[in-house]
This record gives structure tokens, C-alpha cells and sequence, in this order.
């Protein structure tokens, strides 16, 4: 009896993580959020995410050949129930130790953009995509206006792996 809450807890930690994110993830991403947790292994990972799959509480979501899971309404309908039931100590190390973990995974793939002011009306746009420590491309693009450079740094954070893609693509080319 013991292993079966130890499993049902753990599977409500992987949709706790799954809901916190605004982004669906990866098996390996949601494994790094559950690193300091003694009892998850990556293999229950697994397990807890074709479980939770196959109970409709997830599902698979597939981008840029990537596969990655996100919650779905029944699952988080099925959380915000289930989340009354922990005990408010457990509830506060989960947060803790997936807060702890949540700058791990975003320093593992970061996209952004910085904007350098050149003169009064003129900017520099540079358009990034990090993978850890490597810089996968980092364009700097010129605007005219401000509002050009709000647009052009807006586009890039919800179309960067489209952009990049498409750059790689036409750039890899023996002949253009």
C-alpha cells in the first residue's frame, strides 16, 4: 500500500511540473526538475508519463521532431482536486526543491533577445538561442524605431526554433 501512494504522489508531482510550466517539456526536462527528489529515478519518469498519458491527463505534443508532453484540462481539473489532499509541508518542499530545479532546466535551453539602443529613435536587436553553455546562433538585426524592435523581439521569442530551423536548413544547402 505504502508503493502505491509513493507512485500516486510521484505522479502528481510529474503533472505539478507539467502545470507550472508554460511550455510542454521533454522527458529529459522533466527529469531534471525531479533530480533531487531521492525516489524518482528516469525510468519511473517514463512510466509515470505513459500512465498518465494513457489516463488522458497528459498528452504527447510533437515540435521540430521533438517529442514533449503537456497537461491537459483533465489533469489539471485532476491536480487542483488532488493538490487539497497534500499535506501543506510536502506541497512546500515539492515547490521548493521544483523552483530549485526550474533554473537548471531553463539555463539548459534558453532563447531571448537583448535590445541595445543605438541613437535616439535606432536599436540593435540580437536574437539568440543558447543550449547550456553553446551559443546555437545569435543574429543582430538593426531597427528603425522602437516599436520595430519590440516586433522583431517579439517574433523571435515565438518563433526562434521555426527561425532557426529554416536558417539551418537553407544555410546547410550545397546549392542555394
Amino acid at each position: 500500500m505504502a508503493k502505491d501512494l509513493e507512485l500516486f504522489d510521484n505522479k502528481i508531482i510529474v503533472l505539478y511540473i507539467l502545470d507550472t510550466n508554460s511550455k510542454a517539456l521533454s522527458i529529459d526536462q522533466i527529469a531534471k526538475f525531479c533530480e533531487d527528489f531521492d525516489d524518482i529515478t528516469y525510468f519511473d519518469i517514463c512510466a509515470y508519463v505513459e500512465d498518465l498519458k494513457a489516463s488522458n491527463y497528459i498528452k504527447e505534443v510533437l515540435q521540430d521532431s521533438n517529442l514533449l508532453y503537456e497537461i491537459t484540462e483533465n489533469g489539471i481539473l485532476t491536480l487542483r482536486e488532488l493538490l487539497e489532499l497534500i499535506p501543506g509541508v510536502n506541497l512546500y518542499n515539492i515547490k521548493k526543491i521544483i523552483n530549485k530545479n526550474i533554473v537548471k532546466v531553463k539555463t539548459d535551453y534558453s532563447i531571448d533577445t537583448v535590445t541595445i539602443p543605438i541613437k535616439s529613435e535606432e536599436f540593435k536587436v540580437s536574437c539568440y538561442i543558447k543550449d547550456g553553455n553553446d551559443e546555437l546562433v545569435n543574429i543582430t538585426i538593426y531597427a528603425g524605431n522602437k516599436n520595430q524592435a519590440k516586433n522583431i523581439s517579439k517574433n523571435w521569442n515565438e518563433n526562434a526554433e521555426k527561425i532557426y530551423s529554416t536558417l539551418l536548413e537553407m544555410m546547410t544547402k550545397d546549392e542555394l
